[in-house]
């Protein structure tokens, strides 16, 4: 019997991708610069790539993310760079963290009749609290794990382990639901969790979740099964 549900952020409860897609793109109609919006996003993701890299190796403080990226990007381009923008990319980000369709509807269901979760990877976690605020979400949870406060993230099994002990469940009475194999899924059964994949196109891979789902939406009749 399942006794908590710990969901994963970006990507599961939120539409990060698009909705830093739809910030980049705004900063560049503010700018006025003569460039393809979506040749300019491209190169924001391909620098925030970069960057994680970086930050592995040891060549990049993680707390410099988006002036990174967007620094980089407009180096790219030719165009003027102001550091301002930074606080502008985040405020926009900010009011563009919205729920997908439902979430609100399933979380409350849960609510009071399992533990609730959230554990998410995140090297500013001061930023990330504000945009889990920002959702509307956080009232929800009983616990809110941000890697950039802890000493591990996922897919490191203890990062699970951790916060299944918060929420006073054995990972066995957990179910994990997130979007990324290798992150999400594989760490928590890594650990012990059930889990139920968010599957974003076809994924061929050896990492076998208990569910499959195509969209948030369709998680609900498996968890009444789980905590029935």
């Amino acid at each position: 019997m399942v006794k908590a549900v710990i969901f994963d952020f970006d990507g599961t409860l939120v539409d990060f991708q698009n909705t830093d897609i739809e910030c980049l793109k705004m900063i560049l109609k503010k700018i006025g610069a003569q460039v393809e919006p979506d040749i300019f996003a491209e190169h924001a993701v391909n620098h925030i790539i970069s960057f994680h890299k970086l930050v592995d190796s040891g060549e990049e403080d993680s707390l410099n993310m988006h002036l990174y990226r967007l620094s980089h990007t407009f180096m790219d381009f030719g165009i003027l760079w102001d550091k301002t923008f930074v606080d502008y990319y985040k405020q926009l980000l900010l009011e563009r963290t919205i729920p997908y369709k439902r979430v609100s509807n399933i979380l409350s269901y849960l609510h009071g009749k399992v533990k609730l979760g959230i554990l998410t990877n995140a090297y500013d976690p001061i930023m990330q609290t504000k945009r889990i605020q920002a959702s509307g979400l956080s009232e929800f949870f009983n616990e809110i794990q941000i890697s950039g406060e802890e000493k591990f993230a996922k897919p490191d099994p203890e990062a699970f382990q951790i916060i299944c002990s918060r929420l006073n469940s054995r990972p066995e009475e957990c179910v994990f639901i997130g979007d990324s194999l290798k992150y999400d899924i594989g760490g928590a059964i890594t650990a012990g969790l059930q889990t139920i994949l968010i599957q974003k196109g076809n994924t061929g891979s050896i990492v076998k979740p208990d569910y499959r789902v195509n969209c948030i939406e369709e998680i609900e009749p498996i968890l009444k099964k789980l905590i029935a």
